[in-house]
């Protein structure tokens, strides 16, 4: 036996082996049956192995195949919606990307602006080296603050409306007072206004906040079963942060390079030429491509994790029913045959959607009708509120879930989604909801705090560019609105779920009742009208 070296089974190969050969394959099949099955000569007997892998393809082949999100939510022909929008956003971040690359060369060539510090006496022009270094200080900051938030919605999520409120109605109204003590009028005033209109705001809530608190719970528990979701998130928001880090760079060293002053401090005039027109004009394209940016990234993770929701809404929730890698085959979608059509509603939606907002706490708010001042400000809210029904029906942000689950265009998915939500009575449930309220108060907060590290920060550095504050309010509104963006980008699966919820409700009431009990009886608790709404 020490020398036997067994030869591959012939019928591992070939079916039509010659007799001879079978004849040695028995023999060499009779000798083995006294040797330990662990001997390497049974491991290498073909037809042991043969009959191993046919046994276990046939077990495979009775299991059922797991089911594709293509497959789901199948797209009968399928076309690239909204190219042009596509197209256009295409070109708008390639002029930001060259934009931002010959700003940076022109910043670096008079960098120090010839030998002189950037804290020097005779750095006068504007903001500089220290501002860049504060903004890479904010972002990082707001970055942790939004991914406190969002585990905070994953693991509390009942008591993340309370947090999120009074967080931004003490941060509102202890900054401005701040800011106030401090002689800074305009971002005193400014936030200690929202502070105080949050405030009166959040005190209409109480009634309000446990159903929105059920939709909340069902939105985190859908996040934490299907795991993806969180490091997706973490992804794009870190993606997010590194181009807000871009886009502040971007945005200084364009305002440093060209904006011309009387005292010619600014080197790079005399070789290149200043102009403050060119300034304003290159910092308000960077602004606009920098929201748009931001606005695409958000809505691409809210369309992704929509597709998530659908999948768990029309599936019944069971893992074994899911279709297999939800988030990847709808991410798939958005990056291709909708891509267009999220770069359309990430321009138009968000002004729609904040007016929308701000009229509908007007509503609630509003003083009696018995009042006259109160009479013509409920009269001229309901001619508002009207034409932005109108605009509403074209442009929404539950589009999205409709894009994600059936990749139609953005404007024919808007106006069937609203259509349906409002014939089924959604739409008041939708009015009721303090989801999108609350995230934008999270929000708020993480902006308060980014504005506030600003202010600290320019303080405690002093740059000459800022010995008589004229440049604080710039820089705190920039470090608000770069909290504001990051934290609303890690909230997108929070109001993905809601809207996701909505959308599904409306145009299947009946699979809520069926696949979804548990979730429909903890509504008709908290909110009693669910079952007449959705029975008209």
């Amino acid at each position: 036996m020490s020398d036997y070296s067994p030869e591959p089974d012939p019928d591992w190969y070939d079916a039509d082996t010659s007799s001879s050969a079978s004849e040695t394959h028995t023999q060499q099949s009779s000798a083995q049956t006294v040797i330990s099955p662990t001997d390497e000569t049974l491991v290498l007997n073909g037809g042991w192995f043969r009959r191993f892998f046919q046994r276990s393809s046939t077990q495979l082949n009775t299991e059922p195949r797991a089911l594709q999100f293509e497959e789901a939510f199948g797209i009968e022909n399928p076309q690239y919606h909204d190219a042009w929008a596509g197209a256009l956003f295409l070109i708008t971040v390639a002029g930001f990307a060259a934009l931002s690359g010959v700003v940076m060369d022109r910043y670096a060539r008079g960098k120090d602006f010839q030998g002189h510090g950037v804290n020097d006496a005779t750095n006068t022009i504007a903001l500089d080296l220290n501002t860049i270094s504060l903004i890479t200080f904010i972002v990082p900051v707001s970055l942790s603050c939004s991914t406190i938030f969002f585990q905070l919605f994953l693991f509390f999520s009942e008591k993340f409306i309370w947090v999120a409120g009074i967080l931004n109605v003490a941060f509102g109204l202890g900054t401005g007072l701040f800011y106030l003590a401090r002689k800074q009028w305009a971002g005193g005033g400014t936030f200690l206004g929202f502070g105080l209109f949050a405030l009166v705001y959040f005190m209409s809530w109480i009634p309000r906040i446990p159903y929105s608190s059920v939709l909340l719970r069902t939105s985190a528990t859908v996040n934490r079963r299907h795991m993806a979701v969180t490091p997706f998130t973490l992804i794009g928001g870190f993606l997010v942060t590194i181009f807000m880090m871009l886009f502040s760079v971007t945005l200084i060293t364009a305002y440093v390079a060209f904006e011309p002053n009387t005292q010619r401090s600014n080197s790079l005039c005399a070789v290149s030429g200043c102009s403050r027109k060119i300034a304003v004009l290159l910092t308000s394209f960077i602004t606009f491509a920098g929201y748009w940016i931001t606005e695409w990234m958000k809505n691409t993770i809210h369309t992704t994790v929509a597709g998530v929701f659908g999948s768990w809404y029309y599936h019944g929730g069971n893992s074994t029913n899911m279709p297999k890698a939800p988030i990847r085959g709808a991410l798939k979608r958005s990056l291709t045959y909708s891509f267009g059509s999220i770069c359309l509603g990430s321009l138009l939606v968000p002004p729609v959607n904040m007016l929308r907002q701000l009229c509908s706490i007007s509503k609630h708010e509003r003083t009696s009708r018995t009042n006259i001042i109160g009479a013509v400000g409920s009269r001229v809210l309901r001619g508002v509120m009207d034409s932005l029904r109108c605009v509403i029906r074209y442009f929404n942000r539950y589009a999205f879930c409709h894009i994600a689950l059936y990749g139609d265009a953005y404007v024919p998915s808007a106006k069937a989604t609203w259509q349906t939500m409002e014939d089924r009575g959604i739409d008041a449930l939708v009015n009721d909801s303090l989801v999108g309220a609350a995230l934008s108060m999270g929000s708020l907060f993480v902006a308060y705090f980014s504005a506030f590290l600003s202010y600290v920060y320019l303080q405690y550095t002093s740059p000459d560019y800022n010995n008589h504050g004229q440049f604080t309010s710039p820089v705190m509104a920039y470090a608000f609105i770069c909290g504001f963006q990051i934290s609303k980008v890690f909230m997108a699966p929070v109001s993905s779920g809601v809207d996701s919820l909505f959308v599904s409700i409306a145009r299947d009431p009946d699979v809520l009742l069926s696949a979804h009990p548990d979730l429909w009886e903890s509504l008709l608790v908290v909110y009693p009208r669910a079952e007449y709404v959705l029975q008209a």
